[in-house]
């Protein structure tokens, strides 16, 4: 009897090892189940993700493809000869200022707002924003010991001959009390003539556009555009602090230029096409709106819309009837339609103030909304542009990146 049950114990126990073997067996099967469906798992979003971003390179391409087809540049056309207009635009954004060159002992400078000024404009007029850029007669620049004028000129490059004329649109900017005056000639032959162009005076602090017509006198030869300013600013010696320095007078003024459009017939020739294919009237006022299917940042679009007309801008959506408007006429275009998940970027943008959104045409604040629920929601932070975001909800807005490059839609106000 012992004998047996010893026996049965050592059995017993051969046993309990086999389980704990077939146990370490199951553990570790089950581990490497684990392991390999976690991988599995992995892999799936690593192809979902991958799959997401192919669909949206994919329409990107669309895109880019359908603006190569519809949006190499603004369709314009002179209305006396039904013929394409081509125009050139200059923002002063390139250090090299599009070929535009001051005269010899012309104090004409390329600027931004973040120089320090009590009489220069605050902002560009290109983007709206200090960083901007622009060309700019600073009078304390311009100052001489000599308490007589100084008269700056700056060049534009040369322009081809045109029977039909020219156009041309700027912006300018004079503001101080001792403004004298900004002047623009087209020179021809080397001679400057009249002026075709003449603001005297202090105006305001802000930008304000000019439009100059050229007709064939001018535009049968080659000729240039020039800004001529001037400053009757000054200073004086003074030795103080075992030094001199300089007190100026008649030196609060600045004169500055931005956005310089130049089309190649005359202004009453330019058809309302330069302005936007799709037209919307709404009691007496008149929009023109341009659909853009090349994806772009939205400081990107925004200059862009710009470069159409100095007085276009990304859209801004003021009511449900052009919110309507804008959707009708995307789902009635083949091509946009087509890259409608892509979104079309507004000039809606909250980048002052978090969740104050205002339009960037002019500052107003967005009041009319057609906010997608849940949005806006400024996802990691630095969502600030309003997006045409959700095409299945009749594109209802959301907020984006300002980096993501999207289509675009500009707006003319007549």
């Amino acid at each position: 009897k012992q004998q047996l049950l010893e026996n049965a114990i050592s059995e017993n126990k051969a046993l309990e090892s086999q389980i704990r073997n077939v146990d370490y067996l199951l553990n570790k099967t089950t581990e490497s189940v684990t392991r390999q469906t976690n991988n599995w798992s992995n892999e799936k979003i690593w192809l979902q993700t991958q799959t997401s971003k192919s669909i949206k390179d994919l329409q990107t391409c669309k895109a880019v493809l359908t603006a190569a087809k519809t949006d190499n540049g603004q369709s314009i056309t002179d209305t006396s000869s039904n013929k394409p207009v081509s125009k050139t635009f200059c923002g002063f954004e390139d250090s090299k200022r599009c070929g535009y060159v001051a005269e010899s002992g012309s104090h004409w400078t390329w600027q931004s707002s973040m120089y320090s000024s009590t009489t220069g404009p605050k902002q560009d007029h290109t983007y709206g924003t200090p960083n901007g850029h622009y060309m700019m007669l600073n009078s304390q620049g311009a100052a001489s010991s000599s308490k007589t004028t100084h008269t700056s000129r700056i060049d534009s490059p040369q322009f081809k001959t045109s029977s039909a004329g020219y156009c041309i649109k700027f912006w300018y900017n004079l503001h101080g009390q001792d403004i004298k005056f900004l002047k623009v000639y087209a020179k021809v032959n080397g001679g400057l003539g009249y002026p075709v162009f003449t603001k005297t005076g202090n105006v305001d602090s802000d930008w304000h556009q000019a439009q100059i017509s050229l007709d064939n006198e001018y535009t049968s030869h080659p000729f240039q555009i020039v800004f001529e300013s001037a400053t009757n600013a000054y200073y004086t010696n003074h030795y103080s602090s075992g030094g001199y320095h300089h007190i100026y007078s008649l030196d609060k003024s600045n004169t500055a230029i931005d956005d310089v459009t130049v089309f190649n017939t005359s202004c009453s020739h330019l058809s309302q096409s330069s302005h936007g294919s799709h037209v919307r009237q709404n009691g007496s006022d008149t929009s023109y709106y341009s659909f853009h299917a090349k994806p772009l940042s939205w400081n990107e679009a925004k200059t862009a819309c710009r470069r159409e007309d100095s007085q276009s801008s990304l859209v801004s959506i003021n009511s449900q009837g052009e919110q309507d408007y804008l959707v009708r006429t995307i789902k009635n275009d083949e091509d946009l339609a087509n890259i409608a998940s892509l979104g079309f970027y507004t000039g809606g943008n909250d980048e002052k103030t978090e969740h104050n959104f205002v339009w960037t045409d002019n500052g107003a604040p967005v009041t009319f909304t057609n906010w997608h629920p849940g949005q806006p929601n400024n996802v990691g932070g630095d969502q600030d542009c309003l997006l045409l975001q959700y095409p299945d909800t009749n594109f209802e807005w959301g907020d984006v990146g300002c980096s993501e490059k999207h289509p675009y839609i500009c707006e003319y106000h007549n």
